[in-house]
């Protein structure tokens, strides 16, 4: 079986991490019966190529533009001959003849309040690509979510049939795992983690906000890696910080390379997710991996990812996100409770068992 894999919408983040995992995973468990060709953004290659003789990269063309992206997968795309395709970004060639997997990622164009809260520019973009992948999804021979949560809130909205659809988490680096604790970390003193692209569906802010509000010492500080990939929700951030008296206790470490961060995870004293709208927070995963003892955003798959090994709160209440932080930070007892719950929460989530699972969709849609 040939797979062509479009990758072109991906770009930074839980995109690009997904394929650099998933790519290498399918190779390993299909048994030597397929071949795979990657479209991706050519400045991905060093990530996204499996380097396998078995899997070619394929350069999509130069420039970030999404109207020129959009045009190469729907005119360039369909010639490339392939037995199926995986949409990695939800949205399909809808003149290639292949058979196609649909991998819904991005939950934000699904979320009512995503879209009522983003910028009017953002917000076009959003419904843009709501109907993109609902059109999408009604030709797709097979629709996967990465959630229980997700397929619950998104199915309904894509008017596909439930047989059509399916749930298949994601897996985790075993790099991520409570041994990264034997490493120093890369801040002194003790600090509550936040790790996290800069979108307003965040809500860094109100983190800021409950940070500020905690019953913490003050020698403790907040710790926020990730790219701000919207300016205005850093300025905002930074604006926050200042008004709320904390400017000197707020880290914004920006990017932090992957070989940095379970470290950065194992030494944290807490780890806080104020997130609203997720598919799969690979990030959360990797925090209960590394025995972060962890607080978290009641919303969407949260729950279903963490289970009994964090504390939930309301994102939108800085109060309840500051009194999470308070409890984790003065009960030892339960600390240690939770750096010992996390691991053993996502000990289930392995790349080999979403390979496995993705292979038989593929397989499935093939026929």
């Amino acid at each position: 079986m040939k797979v062509l894999v479009n990758a072109t919408s991906a770009r930074l983040g839980g995109g690009v991490t997904v394929l650099k995992h998933l790519l290498p995973a399918l190779l390993a468990e299909d048994g030597g019966e397929h071949r795979y060709t990657v479209v991706a953004r050519s400045e991905l290659r060093e990530s996204l190529d499996p380097h396998s003789d078995r899997a070619s990269f394929l350069a999509a063309p130069a420039g970030a533009g999404a109207a020129r992206r959009l045009v190469f997968e729907q005119l360039a795309l369909p010639l490339r001959w392939a037995d199926v395709l995986i949409a990695a970004g939800g949205v399909a060639s809808f003149a290639s003849s292949a058979p196609e997997v649909l991998l819904i990622q991005n939950a934000a164009p699904f979320d009512a309040d995503v879209r009522a809260r983003a910028p009017r520019w953002r917000r076009a973009r959003l419904e843009l690509l709501r109907t993109l992948v609902a059109a999408s999804a009604r030709r797709a021979a097979r629709v996967v979510f990465l959630s229980e949560s997700a397929r619950a809130t998104i199915a309904p909205q894509l008017g596909v049939l439930p047989e059509r659809c399916a749930c298949v988490p994601l897996g985790r680096d075993p790099a991520f795992s409570p041994a990264a604790g034997a490493e120093r970390p890369p801040i002194d003193g003790d600090y509550v983690l936040c790790v996290s692209q800069h979108y307003h569906y965040k809500n860094l802010p109100e983190l800021v906000i409950g940070f500020a509000r905690a019953a913490l010492p003050a020698e403790v500080r907040l710790a926020i890696a990730g790219e701000e990939h919207e300016p205005e929700v850093a300025a905002e951030v930074r604006r926050v910080a200042v008004r709320c008296g904390v400017a000197e206790r707020v880290l914004l470490l920006g990017h932090v390379d992957q070989r940095r961060l379970p470290a950065l995870y194992a030494g944290a004293r807490a780890f806080v997710f104020p997130s609203t709208c997720e598919s799969f927070p690979n990030i959360l995963v990797e925090a209960l991996a590394c025995g972060a003892p962890t607080a978290a955003s009641r919303l969407g798959p949260m729950p279903e990812i963490a289970g009994d090994a964090a504390l939930y709160f309301d994102p939108f209440d800085p109060d309840e996100i500051g009194a999470a932080l308070s409890t984790l930070h003065a009960d030892g007892e339960l600390r240690a409770s939770l750096r010992a719950k996390g691991p053993e929460r996502v000990a289930r989530y392995t790349w080999p068992a979403t390979a496995r699972a993705m292979l038989a969709l593929l397989r499935e849609a093939a026929r």
